[in-house]
């Protein structure tokens, strides 16, 4: 089989400047949206903590009708006794329990008049980075002094130094929404070399919210605006992805319309969790594997390597991420092993020779490529080992965190079954926060019902396209597609509605298809049009429920068209 020289080079991303202008407006529109109201950039930051049984009282200067009492808990956890009264004559006690939490608002409702409250921290591991008051008309209250009660407490003070920092009643802009609480933990970890709280997963997702939080600061949109960026990139990933699949305009910019206007990706990029990098690490793999294929069909082995190097780099990249990026590095590796298959096949020559021949170039590069994998992987350990890991820990973190996936029994009431995923029957509620007047702020995620409903059809349709006719860009979709979500039926841990993004950019590039294959035609360019206006009415009827805005509780409850959508 020919020999490829490294030197060459086909890499051509075959873009105009009609396609420039489609990515330009589509990357402003997508990221004007997703970081508006991303999150507060100055939060509390200077903490109490309470390693034992403490008891403080705050003064409010003169009797209050007081309402809620909210603690700002930056980590840990404690049972609370208030009290309400004056000091040496409390009553009124009432007790709740702050669960463990990392940067979460917790609170208490008193509604009793009263100018002093006192609290009796019991069992207490606790830092706490503010608390604030509302009247029970939900008007902000001052705490003019705050106070120890037997004994002295010099750092309390650090409960009440930020309140004009405080956003009261706390939405999701002013703390920590679902998985938060462990990536920007473990994150913060890493910037003070710290052993790394979350260690299921490998660093490299956490590591990027960290740059975030290092350039704008140590606040809800400094560990989120990397998600903003990584989903904004998705974009002209998806696009040159279609234009090189369909080799026309409306074929491209149809896949990267539809993921602008999902409801996932717009609501996964807000939020400082890993799956928007790895999505992003995995449709950039994918896209240099279609460079590659589309060369080694055209012109056999020879075809330059250089795109199948960067679609294992970008693999590395996902894998160092998250694992479940594998299961689409083996779609790459199945479709180049059946095309060998096919050319071995047909060789005069014994079962070694073809053996041998099988593993010729470029598997023969594959091997060196997936070395530089593996470094890549472990090159993002580093800041683990600054942090006290050695070496050996690091591999033997390896084995931990598999038995941890594989044997994780723990259950979740959002969580949902691989095969409901394309019908959204269990959205993820990730996110509520109570507010006067029958209003809400939630977050819910799910997925756009036309970029979903209409695109798993058109999946459906490419399968029947890929066996039936053997069309390329049918055969490339299924394959894919189906190598991503299908390895969750073997997986018996509990899974989440999440785990399909990976899968989303393949229901966009489904209905790209057939709209492309059907552009040319006056009706084609009909119903294209109507299919992008009811994407971007969806889009705008469920803004509320997916960004987290406030809203009200009945104009919520309309949005819950499916038995299984709480939010």
């Amino acid at each position: 089989m020919p020999r490829q020289r490294w030197s060459r080079t086909n890499i051509r991303i075959d873009i105009n400047k009609r396609d420039l202008l489609s990515i330009a407006v589509l990357c402003i529109i997508f990221f004007s949206v997703a970081i508006w109201n991303l999150g507060l950039t100055q939060v509390p930051t200077t903490n109490w903590q309470a390693n034992e049984n403490k008891t403080f009282y705050i003064d409010l200067g003169k009797p209050e009708s007081v309402g809620t009492v909210y603690f700002l808990v930056k980590n840990g956890s404690a049972n609370v006794q208030v009290y309400t009264g004056s000091p040496g004559n409390w009553s009124n006690s009432k007790s709740f329990a702050i669960p463990t939490s990392y940067y979460s608002w917790n609170e208490v409702n008193i509604n009793s008049g009263t100018q002093y409250v006192r609290f009796d921290f019991e069992q207490a591991s606790i830092e706490v980075a503010e608390m604030a008051l509302l009247s029970q008309d939900n008007q902000r209250i001052v705490i003019t002094a705050i106070n120890s009660e037997n004994t002295s407490d010099p750092n309390l003070s650090e409960l009440i130094d930020e309140q004009s920092l405080v956003q009261c009643p706390p939405n999701y802009m002013s703390e920590t929404v679902f998985d938060e609480i462990y990536f920007v933990r473990t994150a913060e970890n890493y910037l003070q070399l710290q052993h790394p709280y979350e260690w299921t997963h490998p660093p490299l997702g956490k590591l990027i919210i960290a740059s975030g939080i290092s350039v704008f600061g140590y606040n809800p949109f400094g560990w989120r605006i990397m998600g903003v960026v990584f989903a904004t990139l998705m974009i002209p990933v998806i696009y040159i992805l279609g234009k090189k699949l369909f080799g026309t305009w409306i074929g491209a910019f149809a896949s990267a319309f539809l993921l602008t206007f999902d409801f996932m990706h717009f609501t996964m990029a807000r939020m400082a969790t890993v799956d928007t990098y790895v999505v992003l690490f995995s449709l950039a793999s994918q896209l240099f594997f279609l460079i590659y294929l589309k060369d080694v069909l055209k012109n056999g082995w020879k075809a330059p390597v250089q795109p199948l190097f960067l679609a294992i780099l970008f693999f590395a990249l996902g894998f160092s991420t998250k694992w479940f990026v594998l299961y689409g590095f083996a779609g790459q590796l199945a479709i180049l092993a059946v095309l060998r298959l096919k050319e071995v096949a047909k060789l005069k020559k014994n079962l070694s020779d073809k053996i041998n021949a099988f593993f010729d170039h470029p598997y023969s590069m594959v091997v060196g490529f997936l070395l530089v994998a593996v470094l890549v992987y472990f090159l993002t350990y580093i800041p683990d080992i600054l942090a006290g890991r050695s070496v050996l820990d690091v591999l033997g973190l390896q084995g931990g965190m598999f038995n941890y996936h594989a044997t994780l029994t723990a259950t979740h009431p959002y969580s949902s079954p691989w095969w409901t995923w394309p019908f959204m029957l269990k959205p993820v509620w990730l996110y509520v926060s109570y507010l006067p007047l029958s209003v809400k702020s939630t977050i819910v995620l799910l997925g756009n019902p036309a970029v979903w409903w209409a695109g798993f059809a058109f999946i459906i349709l490419a399968v029947e396209r890929a066996v039936r006719k053997r069309v390329f860009a049918g055969i490339f979709i299924a394959a894919f597609f189906f190598f991503q979500w299908l390895p969750y039926a073997l997986i018996s841990r509990v899974t989440f509605l999440y785990h399909f993004y990976v899968s989303v950019p393949f229901l966009c590039l489904a209905s790209a298809y057939f709209l492309s294959k059907y552009w040319s035609t006056k009706w084609g360019k009909v119903v294209a049009v109507a299919y992008f206006a009811s994407v971007v009415v969806l889009f705008g009827l469920f803004y509320l429920v997916i960004s987290g805005t406030p809203a009200s509780t009945s104009w919520i409850d309309s949005l819950k068209w499916l038995s299984g959508w709480g939010f």
